[in-house]
């Protein structure tokens, strides 16, 4: 009995392709996906409140994201617990989703860990903190624009929203790329 031969001759050309009409089904669409992201400002000028600690908002970067939803929304809430004076005040301000990225905190002597809810839409992201924001008394927070950072000037709000969401549609017009 002879064995079977394992691979190909090495001397078979591969067929050649170039003479097949490509038309819309053998190229896939999702060739050039679009791939949502947001970005998030923090205002380092904000009015922190009674839970934040002021140097340690200094600390974070000016910005989360470019990123998806989920990636960003992660960034903020954990920035906001890793400067908050007592770690357990805002963790126990969320509630436990699925699916969604990992928050920790450490508090009690243990580190606790939490889901946050599967986030697919800019809007999402920008609600949901602007209501922790609200229960953090730093409703001045975060931005969906950039913002100027001038020692010793304060945020500037027209009074309609806090000052929190300047331009929801241009953030959203922004925030949509094409990943290649």
């Amino acid at each position: 009995m002879t064995p079977l031969a394992i691979s190909p001759p090495s001397s078979t050309p591969e067929p050649d392709m170039s003479s097949i009409p490509q038309d819309a089904a053998t190229i896939p669409h999702s060739a050039t996906p679009q791939v949502l992201t947001v970005c998030i400002y923090i205002n380092k000028q904000a009015n922190t409140g009674p839970n934040l600690d002021r140097k340690k908002i200094q600390q974070l970067p000016d910005h989360f994201g470019p990123d998806r939803p989920s990636v960003v929304l992660q960034q903020a809430v954990q920035g906001c617990i890793d400067s908050a004076f007592q770690q357990k005040t805002v963790f126990t301000l969320l509630t436990q989703g699925y699916g969604g990225e990992k928050i920790s905190a450490t508090f009690d002597g243990k580190q606790h860990l939490l889901s946050l809810p599967v986030v697919n839409s800019i809007d999402y992201v920008l609600r949901f903190l602007k209501k922790l924001c609200r229960s953090l008394h730093c409703e001045n927070l975060f931005s969906d624009q950039p913002i100027t950072q001038h020692s010793g000037a304060s945020y500037h709000s027209d009074g309609t929203n806090k000052g929190f969401l300047i331009s929801r549609r241009h953030c959203a017009e922004v925030s949509r790329s094409i990943q290649y």
